[in-house]
């Protein structure tokens, strides 16, 4: 192969990379460290040039974890069988249609995983001031880590037991949110955990509409999501139950801290208009993936508006 022949070669394989690491996510990623920096922004009353590049470096690890978690699961879905029974409108995933070797997916996965978890060691060095701390952190990182693998790859994977959602609240809501702020105040106050949970509730409600689209594809891949133990009839209702406890836990902070936090509320109309949408649906849940991309944007648009107005008014 020449030497055209082999750039052409290595561009295809890093598009193909691309697709797999699914863009279309990365603000979920972006969504809780927004959160629990803008906590600590309000609680700082500021950032200096370290906070500042804290925070960006642990956007970046985010990003890591998210595309860790992302081409995990094209890789574990695309073995496991899961992905040969999606429609022809859910999204292309590489490993199931040939584009790239299983085996070499899996060593990429490797790689990434090992950069991700250098980046982490950095961050925690940099944000943390007592060894204690960094053991803690380093723990949490290295779960992370699993947790992102571990969701569709291994034998048991957690994602096909109806542990997804908790997943997500657990690493995008409270390890994200609390975790990110943490890095820079050294201290957590009791009312974060509301804006925390209401972040991690919305990622959450992302992976549900992802679930409710596949409802019929999981079922034949004997893939258990909560939609799937839920069932078309009364799915929609628990999609319902996430949003509606996510949105409780931003009022009740703004109740008890401030009410400037609420101007995310101008998002609501597009909330609306989607939670519309999914009912009008719940018998079609193919056409809910019209829909993910809705979600992910309107987490983003909660949080960065939820900082906004906690800073600014």
């Amino acid at each position: 192969m020449n030497l055209i022949g082999k750039n052409q070669h290595k561009n295809a394989l890093l598009a193909v990379l691309w697709k797999a690491t699914r863009p279309r996510t990365f603000p979920l990623a972006a969504a809780s460290i927004i959160c629990g920096n803008g906590l600590a922004y309000h609680a700082l009353n500021g950032f200096d040039l370290t906070h500042w590049c804290i925070f960006l470096l642990t956007l970046w690890v985010a990003l890591c974890l998210q595309i860790l978690s992302n081409l995990a699961n094209d890789y574990g879905d695309g073995v496991s069988g899961a992905d040969n029974l999606r429609d022809a409108q859910s999204p292309e995933r590489i490993t199931v249609t040939g584009q790239i070797n299983a085996n070499d997916l899996k060593k990429v996965i490797y790689y990434w995983g090992a950069f991700t978890f250098f980046c982490g060691v950095l961050l925690i060095y940099l944000g943390l001031e007592t060894l204690n701390e960094f053991l803690v952190f380093l723990s949490l990182g290295i779960l992370a880590i699993i947790a992102a693998c571990a969701y569709t790859m291994g034998k048991r994977p957690y994602g096909y037991r109806a542990l997804g959602e908790a997943s997500v609240l657990m690493f995008f809501g409270w390890l994200g949110v609390l975790g990110s702020c943490y890095l820079q105040l050294h201290y957590l106050e009791g009312g974060m955990i509301l804006p925390a949970t209401g972040c991690g509730l919305l990622s959450a409600g992302v992976l549900y509409v992802n679930n409710m689209r596949d409802i019929d594809s999981d079922k034949l891949a004997k893939k258990t999501t909560i939609a799937v133990l839920l069932g078309k009839q009364t799915m929609a209702l628990g999609y319902y139950v996430i949003i509606l406890l996510a949105m409780m836990c931003y009022f009740a902070y703004a109740r008890f801290n401030s009410l400037g936090s609420l101007l995310w509320l101008l998002v609501l109309p597009f909330i609306l208009k989607h939670l519309i949408f999914v009912y009008n649906n719940r018998n079609n849940p193919q056409q809910l993936g019209t829909q993910l991309k809705t979600v992910v944007m309107s987490t983003l648009a909660v949080n960065l508006l939820f900082v906004v107005g906690l800073l600014l008014i």
